[in-house]
C-alpha cells in the first residue's frame, strides 16, 4: 500500500486554495483526490480543533478529549459495529472513492504532522481511511435512533420507543415555469446549533475531472452534505421514520450466551473493549456536551473501563433486569454514504443524481432537487421490507427468523414528488405526504404501513408554508426571500393552540399579571424584532418546556401536553418577572431580548422556534437576554436560469449566508465576519465560475503533497 500511495503522491500537481474576503476556500486541483486532500487542509486551517473530536469519535477515543459523555459515544462507536464494519467494507468501495478518502486523510494527517501544537492528543493521529468511515457509521447511526433506542431499551421501555429529533430546517424548490423570472429557485436552510460538533463548513471544489460544487460540510466529511453544482443543487432536512427493530431474546436457562432461534440455541458473538475516560472537565464553552471555544489538550489522568459487547442474529444486544434485547437498523449500508455524497455532488443530471440515491448509503433525510428544468422531493430511508403480521413499532420476538428483513425497500418504493403541476416541491421536516399542493402529494395509502410514517408530522411550517403558497400561480424573488425571511406562526396549529392556552386564562384581579395577560392577548402569532408580545410569550412557553420536561420542538409542533392552569400562570410570572427586572416593562422589542451574542458582543435577532426563519435560545438569566443557540445555521438560495439561444447553460445565482463565518478558530478575522449581514437577513453572492473566483480572491496559496505519506496508514513516527 505505501508504494502505491507514494507513487500516486508523486505525480500529484499542485493544489490552489483562493481565499474572499470572508475566508471562504475554493479549492483547485487536477484530480478529485487532490481537492479532497485540499479540503482537509482548508478545513483544518480553519477548525482544526473541531475535526479532531470528529477524529476521535471515529476512533473510539473520546473518552479522552471530553470525559464520560465521550467515552458513553465511544461505547456507542463500538455498539454500532463500526469497527468490524469498516474493516470488512473498506476494500469493497470502489477504487476512485478510496482515493479521494486517503487523499481527504492524508491531508488531516499531514496538517497534523505540520502543526503538532494544535494536536490535542497525539493518540488520534495518525487517522486512517478505514477509520474514516467508522466515523459516518457511527455518526450515521445516531442520526437514525440507534441511540434513543438503545436508552429507550435500558431504561426498560422499549415498546415505548420513538424516533424524533429536536432540530428541523427548511427546502424549497420551485420551478421555473411558475416563477416572474422564468428561473427555477432553490432553498437549502438547514436548522442546527450554530456552534457544537455540527458546525456548517462552506467550501468551493474544482476538479479537472468535473467535480465542482459549493456547498456545507460537516467536520470530517469528504463532500459537501448540501450544495449547488453548475448542473444542480440539493438540500436536505431531517426526517425520522421507524429504522430500528427492537427484538427480546429468549436466553438459555444457564448458559448466558446461548439464545433460542428456530428450535435451536444459537451463540452471541462476544468482544470486549476498553475504554479510556479522562477525568475532570475540559475548560471550555460546551454546546450540547461538545467543547467549542477555549479546547484544551488532552491531559490525564485517564481511567481504563473495559466493556463488554455481544452480538446475535438481530443485531448488538442490550441486557436489562427486564430482559435481554437485540437492536437491528441498516448499519451494513451506511459505508456508502460518503460515496453517495460524492456521487450527488458530481450528478450533472437529474438521472445521475437519482442513480446515485440508488446507493442508500445515506440512510435519511427528505431530499430537495433542483436544476433549471426539474424540482424533485425524495423521502430517503433505508427502511427494510416489513411482512404484516407483526407490530414493528413494538417489541419483536427474537426466537424466529421470520421477522429478520429480508431486504429494502427501493428508492422507488419511497414518497417522491417529480416536477408536480403546481410547480413548488418542499420539506420542513413535515409528514412526506404533504410537500408539494395536495394534489401532487405522495397519498399514504400507497405505501406499506409499519414504517413509523406518522411520526413524521404536520406541523407549523408546513402550515405557513401552505398558507403562502397554496393557490399561488407564479413566484417572484422577492416573494421566495420573504418566504424565506417568514417569522409568523400560522393561524391554526400547535403554536397557535399553545399561545390559545395563554390567552384564554380568565382575568385576575392582581393588576401584575393582569397587565402580563393584556399583553399575550394582543399578540398576532409573530415573531419579527418589532414584536412587542412576542418576549413575554416566547419566554412564558420556555419556562414550561424547563418545568414540565416537555420536548420543546416535538411540543411545538404537537401540543400534545396541556400545561395545567396553575403551570400558565407560574409561567407568565416567571416572564413578566425577568422582563420587568431587566427592561422595566413587559413589552419590550423582541429584537432587544433576543440576540446573538459573540465575543461579548450581542446582535439583534427575530424569530421564534418552529418558524420557516427560526431561532431557539436560553435565558440567561444574569445578563438577563436570550441567547440564540440555534436555528439559520446555513441559508444557500439558488436561482438556475434557463439556456441561452446558443444552447449554453449559464452559471447558477448563488446567495448565501453562515450566521457566525467559516473559521472555527476565535482568534481568525474570519470567525464571525458574517454575523452582520446575517442579523440583517443579508447574504453574500457566490460565484461557480472559476474565473469569476480568480478575480474575488484576496488571498491565495498552493500545496504540493508530494508525500502523501504512508503516515495514512501507520507507518509513519
Amino acid at each position: 500500500m505505501r508504494g502505491v500511495w507514494a507513487l500516486f503522491g508523486a505525480v500529484l500537481a499542485q493544489i490552489t486554495i483562493y481565499r474572499d474576503s470572508f475566508g471562504t476556500p475554493y479549492i483547485f486541483g487536477k484530480t478529485d483526490a487532490e481537492v479532497a486532500y485540499g479540503l482537509a487542509w482548508a478545513h483544518a486551517e480553519d477548525d482544526f480543533a473541531r475535526l479532531q473530536y470528529a477524529i476521535a469519535l471515529a476512533k473510539g477515543k473520546l473518552g479522552r478529549l471530553i470525559g464520560k459523555d465521550g467515552a458513553a459515544m465511544d461505547y456507542f462507536a463500538h455498539f454500532t459495529g463500526a469497527f468490524h464494519l469498516a474493516k470488512a467494507q473498506y476494500d469493497s468501495l470502489p477504487s476512485d472513492i478510496r482515493r479521494i478518502i486517503e487523499a481527504y486523510v492524508a491531508g488531516l494527517n499531514d496538517y497534523a504532522r505540520q502543526h503538532p501544537k494544535e494536536v490535542l492528543d497525539k493518540k488520534l493521529f495518525p487517522f486512517t481511511p478505514q477509520e474514516l468511515i467508522q466515523g459516518y457509521i457511527t455518526i450515521l447511526s445516531g442520526m437514525i435512533g440507534v441511540g434513543q433506542a438503545l436508552r429507550a431499551t435500558l431504561a426498560g421501555n422499549p415498546s415505548e420507543y420513538r424516533f424524533s429529533v429536536q432540530a428541523g430546517s427548511n427546502a424549497i424548490a420551485i420551478h421555473r415555469q411558475h416563477t416572474e423570472e422564468n428561473e427555477t429557485f432553490l432553498l437549502i436552510n438547514p436548522h442546527v446549533p450554530i456552534e457544537g460538533a455540527l458546525r456548517w463548513y462552506e467550501a468551493y471544489l474544482h476538479s479537472e475531472e468535473g467535480w465542482a460544487v459549493l456547498g456545507g460540510f460537516f467536520p470530517g466529511s469528504i463532500a459537501p452534505g448540501l450544495g449547488t453544482t453548475p448542473h444542480h443543487g440539493w438540500a436536505v432536512t431531517f426526517n425520522w421514520p421507524d429504522f430500528v427493530d427492537i427484538y427480546q431474546l429468549k436466553m438459555h436457562p444457564q448458559n448466558p450466551r446461548l439464545y433460542w432461534v428456530d428450535n435451536a440455541w444459537e451463540t452471541l458473538r462476544v468482544e470486549k473493549v476498553r475504554l479510556q475516560v479522562r477525568l475532570g472537565k475540559p475548560r471550555s464553552r460546551l454546546v450540547q456536551g461538545w467543547p467549542v471555544q477555549g479546547l484544551s489538550k488532552v491531559r490525564g489522568p485517564f481511567l481504563t473501563v473495559s466493556k463488554r459487547l455481544e452480538w446475535s442474529l438481530f443485531g448488538p444486544i442490550v441486557r436489562t433486569p427486564n430482559g435481554v434485547y437485540a437492536l437491528r437498523f441498516p448499519a451494513e449500508k451506511l459505508f456508502r454514504a460518503p460515496e453517495q455524497w460524492y456521487r450527488i455532488s458530481k450528478a450533472r443530471t437529474f438521472s445521475e443524481f437519482y442513480q446515485a440515491m440508488h446507493l442508500q448509503g445515506i440512510p435519511h433525510f427528505n431530499f430537495v432537487y433542483a436544476d433549471p428544468d426539474t424540482i424533485f422531493y425524495l423521502f430517503n430511508a433505508t427502511l427494510p421490507e416489513r411482512p404484516a403480521g407483526w407490530n414493528w413499532q413494538g417489541v419483536l420476538p427474537g426466537d424466529t427468523r421470520q421477522t429478520l428483513w429480508r431486504r429494502y425497500l427501493t428508492i422507488e418504493e419511497l414518497p417522491q414528488v417529480l416536477n408536480p403541476p403546481c410547480g413548488y416541491v418542499f420539506s420542513v421536516n413535515n409528514s412526506p405526504f404533504l410537500v408539494s399542493c395536495p394534489e401532487a402529494s405522495p397519498k399514504e395509502a400507497d405505501f406499506p404501513p409499519g414504517h413509523g410514517w406518522e411520526w413524521n408530522r404536520h406541523n407549523n411550517r408546513e402550515l405557513r408554508l401552505r398558507e403562502l403558497m397554496e393557490g399561488k400561480e407564479r413566484f417572484s424573488w422577492a416573494d421566495f426571500v420573504r418566504i424565506k425571511y417568514d417569522r409568523q406562526y400560522p393561524r391554526q396549529g400547535a403554536a397557535a393552540q399553545i399561545w390559545q392556552s395563554l390567552a384564554s386564562l380568565p382575568d385576575t384581579s392582581d393588576p401584575f399579571l393582569m397587565e402580563a395577560l393584556r399583553v399575550v392577548r394582543q399578540w398576532d402569532l409573530s415573531g419579527e424584532g418589532e414584536s412587542p408580545q412576542a418576549a413575554l410569550c416566547a419566554l412564558a412557553v420556555q419556562w414550561a418546556v424547563r418545568q414540565y420536561k416537555l420536548p420543546g420542538y416535538s411540543w411545538l409542533e404537537t401540543a400534545q401536553t396541556q400545561i395545567p392552569i396553575e403551570g400558565r400562570w407560574k409561567a407568565l410570572a416567571w416572564a413578566s418577572t425577568q422582563l420587568k427586572k431587566h427592561y422595566g416593562r413587559l413589552d419590550p422589542p423582541w429584537k432587544a431580548v433576543q440576540a446573538i451574542e459573540v465575543q461579548g458582543r450581542r446582535y439583534p435577532l427575530g424569530g421564534l422556534p418552529e418558524q420557516l426563519a427560526p431561532a431557539y435560545g436560553n435565558w440567561d438569566e444574569k445578563k438577563g437576554f436570550l441567547r440564540v443557540e440555534a436555528g439559520d445555521t446555513y441559508i444557500q438560495m439558488v436561482r438556475f436560469l434557463p439556456r441561452l439561444p446558443d444552447g449554453t447553460q449559464p452559471m447558477p445565482i448563488v446567495e448565501t449566508i453562515l450566521p457566525l463565518g467559516v473559521s472555527g478558530r476565535p482568534d481568525s478575522p474570519h470567525y464571525a465576519d458574517q454575523v452582520v449581514l446575517f442579523y440583517q437577513g443579508q447574504r453574500k453572492t457566490m460565484t461557480l465560475h472559476p474565473a469569476e473566483i480568480e478575480k474575488k480572491k484576496v488571498h491565495v496559496y498552493t500545496l504540493t503533497p508530494g508525500s502523501w505519506s504512508g503516515w495514512a496508514y501507520g507507518e509513519g513516527k
